[in-house]
């Protein structure tokens, strides 16, 4: 027999680690580590790829597990209902409430400053793009995926196998459509500096700024809320649909 055989357990993924304790989600955000849309990455490719010490982000992680509070919410509890609600309450309404802003502000802005700071006019394109794009996610996802996914979690919900190939097609069609927020997310920081307005920044230019580092934030907790914790337990759903 051989006595030198083990089955080894592959290590969590940076969205698995974000998805068991928003701590550690907090801990990548300050490495600048993507674990909503980059999710899949282990932790070595996620240091690699964000330039940081592999052991530096391990001891950051191990001492917010340390942490004596609790995560805000163990969302992976949740049911699959009160998950869909509360995404489309905190996250999605606060995309809609913020979006008309940042589209006013990036215009104004770019038409007071554009000719000494010429970036805020392909800031305010980028901006306006990048936002309306978004809202016609919200709307697919809360008119056409949600409603499905809460019907397949329904203990009545009966589904077609058509009706599953739609639900399994529409998942990863708004998983790419996270992929291309968090290229406009990546865009944004590059074109201000990680948010950092200079000297000559007048109040509305700043506010800007501080409005796009808030939905920056917002959208890489609400992204993985649903790439991480909501769409691989719609995934399990399907499968088990599938089974039956």
């Amino acid at each position: 027999m051989n006595t030198n055989s083990t089955n080894t357990v592959p290590e969590p993924n940076v969205g698995e680690l974000a998805g068991s304790d928003y701590r550690k989600a907090d801990v990548f955000r300050q490495f600048g580590i993507d674990f909503c849309c980059g999710g899949g990455q282990t932790i070595k490719e996620a240091c690699r790829t964000a330039g940081v010490s592999e052991g530096e982000l391990r001891s950051a992680l191990d001492l917010a597990a340390l942490r004596s509070e609790n995560p805000d919410a163990d969302f992976r509890q949740w049911p699959v209902a009160q998950l869909v609600e509360y995404i489309v309450r905190r996250h999605h309404g606060y995309v809609r409430e913020t979006a008309p802003v940042l589209i006013e502000y990036a215009r104004k802005v770019a038409g007071h400053h554009g000719p000494a700071h010429p970036e805020l006019v392909d800031l305010e394109l980028r901006v306006r793009h990048a936002m309306l794009d978004l809202i016609g996610h919200l709307d697919r996802e809360e008119k056409v995926l949600f409603p499905a996914i809460l019907k397949l979690a329904s203990a009545s919900g009966q589904a077609s196998a058509h009706n599953l190939y739609f639900v399994r097609h529409a998942i990863l069609q708004m998983q790419n459509e996270h992929g291309i927020s968090g290229e406009d997310l990546q865009a944004f920081r590059k074109m201000t500096a990680d948010y950092t307005a200079p000297p000559d920044a007048c109040n509305s230019y700043r506010f800007l700024f501080e409005k796009l580092r808030e939905i920056d934030a917002d959208l890489q907790q609400h992204v993985h809320l649903e790439n991480n914790v909501l769409f691989p337990r719609a995934i399990a759903l399907l499968d088990k649909s599938e089974q039956a």
